[in-house]
């Protein structure tokens, strides 16, 4: 669940902010195991959520990866063949949710979550030339990459039905 405030901020937020962009993850089924996922033009993604212990502890685990690369491959190839060149290049990220959520009891709730996402763009050019009877070929290469890693254990204590405490660790 994602909520997006632009103005107008609740106290708890603190102030000075000129946005906020709340994430919240499912915590993974605690009855059964389901599985779901989806097949895109540019990307596919997959949930798997089950129980670890029946009615105490479950994961959640989500994917996902566009195919942007895979696509255009012909496409680049054929522009290139048509400059002379043999090469690729191309873009295309993925991104991995997990999550286990443990009950210890009707108060306690300790939940731990990761979050990895990694881009790369890359291009690779082959060129064979002739010059004065010598044959040669050339060959460039370059990849930037660029990502985020994130950790958070989060213990959830209910002190009554007014009151609650979240207390964070992050990475």
């Amino acid at each position: 669940n994602i909520t997006l405030t632009k103005g107008g901020f609740p106290a708890h937020y603190g102030g000075r902010l000129s946005s906020v962009v709340d994430i919240r993850l499912k915590e993974g089924n605690m009855k059964e195991f389901k599985a779901s996922g989806s097949i895109g033009l540019i990307a596919s993604k997959i949930t798997l959520e089950a129980p670890i212990i029946n009615d105490k502890t479950s994961f959640i685990v989500s994917a996902r990866r566009t195919y942007l690369d895979v696509l255009a491959r012909p496409v680049i190839r054929a522009i290139n063949k048509q400059n002379g060149n043999e090469g690729m290049s191309g873009y295309y990220f993925y991104d991995l949710n997990a999550k286990i959520n443990h009950k210890f009891s009707d108060k306690d709730r300790l939940y731990l979550s990761a979050y990895l996402g990694k881009d790369k763009l890359f291009s690779s050019n082959e060129e064979q030339k002739i010059e004065n009877d010598t044959s040669y070929q050339t060959r460039d290469e370059s990849s930037l990459y660029w990502g985020n890693l994130t950790t958070a254990l989060r213990w959830n204590h209910v002190y009554g039905s007014k009151m609650f405490s979240n207390m964070s660790l992050i990475y």
